[in-house]
């Protein structure tokens, strides 16, 4: 039976520490092209952990809160994906751990190979203003005491002030 809306279910992968504004414009130019869009957290058995300091739980909230904000609350859904240590099986784990899907958007190399190995349809997501908007680069000038709080979506800093995100970083 074909499906009655032509635009695909969009698979939206990544760690999201922290969801920054490159990703919510990247949500939302998903979502244009997209029916529906998983957005999916990975790596979600890591927190406390200078390169992943936000658990899957904290993530899923400040995501959410911001998707709500974004009006996008009835176009996507969120859903959590740990690691394995094995790239064979890893597309295999994703599929074992999310909705069904048509296409993954990801500027990720490894994500790019290992799910255009298994069949899948990938495509890319234009880059919004990338050297601004850098997870890592975020995390490092929270560690160093530098302004960065203009780079995240606002329910996203509201969700990361609530849980005394800069401290955590400092410390771990």
């Amino acid at each position: 039976m074909e499906r009655k809306n032509p635009k695909p279910i969009a698979l939206f992968i990544g760690r999201f520490q922290p969801f920054h504004l490159g990703h919510l414009k990247a949500l939302k130019w998903i979502a244009e092209q997209s029916s529906r869009v998983i957005v999916a957290i990975g790596s979600a058995q890591k927190g406390f952990e200078p390169e992943n300091p936000f658990t899957a739980d904290e993530r899923k909230k400040m995501i959410w809160e911001q998707i709500e904000a974004a009006d996008l609350a009835g176009k996507c859904r969120l859903a959590a994906v740990t690691d394995v240590d094995d790239n064979e099986m890893w597309v295999a784990h994703v599929d074992a751990n999310m909705p069904p899907y048509d296409v993954v958007y990801s500027n990720n190399g490894l994500v790019r190979l290992l799910m255009k190995r298994a069949g899948k349809e990938v495509r890319d997501i234009p880059f919004f203003r990338r050297k601004m908007y850098d997870a890592t680069k975020i995390r490092g000038r929270m560690r160093e005491g530098k302004r960065w709080q203009d780079r995240v979506p606002e329910k996203v800093l509201e969700a990361m002030e609530r849980m005394h995100a800069e401290e955590r970083i400092r410390k771990l």
